[in-house]
């Protein structure tokens, strides 16, 4: 038999593609009622929706859930509620375990990039800040401070900035910072721009073609990535961005002449004394003057930490700390954190000030911090404390390298990419920022909403792939609804995580350039080093199955137990 080509131009396309196509629309034709006519497609698709949509809606108010687009629409009157504060209402025990297939997941969870065998490792590591010590929302309100203060006391900026106020809700972890345009955005994955974030000052640009036009599109080429654009990696640099945006914003307010590039510069410079101080500008490591001050006020207890750090001595495994910040400040802190001054008999080996992530790549010799100092160092001796080094001479003088390593850090590119692709060590992420992700995730307005839009890009795909020659009038306008009705949905399921950004892992469907760098560099990942408390020393993590757009319809029906259809 002949087979018809599903475009009414084109009587030779390849027999494989007509075979796909000739199959998809068999399979959404049939799926109409075999008594009606093709004719009545628009109404078959129109009760289809109306079916679906009404389904999900009783679904959501059994669980006092709002699906968040259609909070006014007058098919749904669903009492509205705000997303972010119903998780207050749920303990992860109490939330319904699966709507639609959309389980819920717990914040305390660790999860899988690649495989990892526990049994294997011998020794672990763990960075400090953020990993071993995790800090309070007062600490970004400091370094904001701190940082206005030294542009305008050391950089002679307007002394008007020093009014600003830090605002905790506007920037995430992972930013895109251009230097050419002072443009502040996130992408994904794929390095193509997410492009309802793309924001100069504290305003979302006003002509978003700029942004298509400089890059042709939403790509951003590699080369223009490397050298035009600054990513903020970790969790001290969202006050950076909160006031590179404010000082940017009043600039523009006030007409006052300026290079997004000088801005960038020094407020990157302004940043670094805050952290390591600078003897050229008379100041420097304030903030860690000021943590050690009042220390309660920026440090969150660790309560389960000594307990975790001793479990894996009483397990013969070794340990060490490394960490760029200096045996003074993470002396105190982690007095603190163990309540013991005698915190250093819980590792093998203390190596401070290293300076990653030139740590991984110099040949700086270690150094001990005690007197004298100027000794070169042929070994670790049991309770010192050495600074500086290197990777090599690490690896060399502990004879701990490869696959038997497991170094814990919560910064991409000083504590996960070098490990892992000089020495073959094992990497974990703690990334803060996931408990309270995953507390959005599981609210049942979330859920509930993100269940929604997958059926309703399902419904787009069906009536899409319907025989365009005859394609019914009115459908062509449905589809447009329909697609209007995503985008609100994707534009709801963004704004709970942060108005202006979104998720620290999510650009829509693909992951953000920051997620993708930690699901490639760390093995696994999880909201704090605590959480490992309750895994055993032998167990393996294994990484679920990742399915290629190929596999992933019949693979998941299968995996599920369900070849039938999913709703």
């Amino acid at each position: 038999m002949m087979l018809r080509s599903i475009s009414c131009s084109r009587a030779h396309t390849a027999p494989y593609v007509l075979l796909s196509h000739r199959y998809r629309r068999y399979h959404y034709q049939h799926s109409l009622s075999y008594t009606e006519p093709l004719e009545n497609a628009l109404a078959h698709f129109t009760q289809k929706y109306q079916e679906k949509k009404l389904k999900h809606i009783n679904a959501a108010k059994l669980d006092n859930a709002t699906i968040l687009p259609m909070t006014n629409d007058p098919i749904s009157k669903i009492i509205q509620e705000k997303t972010r504060n119903q998780a207050s209402q749920y303990s992860h025990s109490e939330l319904p375990d699966s709507i639609y297939g959309l389980a819920a997941t717990s914040p305390e969870d660790v999860f899988v990039n690649n495989e990892l065998d526990l049994g294997q490792v011998e020794v672990y590591g763990f960075d400090y800040d953020y990993t071993l010590a995790n800090y309070s929302h007062e600490l970004s309100k400091s370094i904001y401070d701190i940082i206005k203060e030294i542009l305008v006391d050391m950089l002679r900026y307007p002394k008007q900035i020093k009014d600003f106020q830090y605002d905790p809700n506007f920037a995430i972890r992972g930013l895109h910072y251009d230097y050419n345009n002072g443009w502040l955005m996130k992408i994904d994955n794929m390095s193509n721009i997410q492009l309802n974030t793309v924001y100069v000052g504290r305003e979302p640009i006003s002509n978003r073609n700029e942004v298509i036009d400089l890059h042709r599109g939403l790509h951003i080429a590699p080369n223009y990535l490397h050298n035009n654009m600054f990513q903020l990696n970790d969790l001290f640099s969202t006050p950076q961005a909160c006031i590179l945006c404010d000082v940017l914003q009043y600039f523009r307010e006030n007409n006052i002449s300026f290079h997004p590039r000088y801005l960038c510069d020094d407020v990157s410079q302004a940043a670094r004394v805050v952290h390591t101080g600078s003897h050229l500008m008379g100041m420097g490591g304030r903030i860690h003057s000021a943590i050690n001050k009042d220390i309660s006020r920026f440090l969150d207890p660790a309560p389960k930490l000594v307990e975790y750090l001793e479990n894996l001595r009483k397990g013969g495994k070794k340990t060490f700390l490394m960490t760029n910040s200096t045996l003074p400040f993470i002396d105190i802190g982690m007095k603190y954190l163990t309540s013991s001054p005698n915190w250093r008999d819980l590792f093998d080996c203390v190596i401070v000030s290293a300076r990653k992530p030139d740590f991984y790549l110099s040949r700086r010799p270690f150094r001990r911090t005690r007197e004298p100092t100027w000794d070169a160092v042929t070994k670790f001796e049991p309770g010192e404390v050495y600074q500086g080094g290197n990777l090599s001479d690490f690896s060399r003088l502990t004879g701990w390298s490869g696959q038997r390593v497991l170094y814990f850090g919560d910064h991409v590119y000083s504590d996960l990419v070098d490990p892992t692709m000089q020495q073959g060590w094992r990497t974990g992420a703690i990334i803060h920022e996931l408990a309270e992700e995953i507390d959005i995730r599981n609210t049942p307005s979330y859920r509930h909403t993100l269940s929604w839009l997958l059926r309703l890009e399902q419904l787009l795909k069906e009536a899409q792939s319907y025989d365009a020659c005859k394609r019914p009038e009115g459908l062509d306008g449905m589809i447009e609804a329909w697609r209007a009705e995503r985008a609100a949905a994707r534009l709801e399921l963004k704004i709970v995580f942060n108005r202006h950004f979104g998720s620290v892992f999510r650009t829509n469907n693909n992951p953000t350039f920051f997620a993708n760098k930690i699901r490639k560099f760390a093995d696994i990942y999880t909201s704090s080093i605590s959480n490992l408390n309750a895994v055993p020393q032998d167990y393996v993590f294994y990484p679920n199955r990742i399915y290629l757009p190929h596999e992933r319809v019949v693979e998941t029906l299968i995996d599920g137990g369900n070849l039938g259809h999913p709703f």
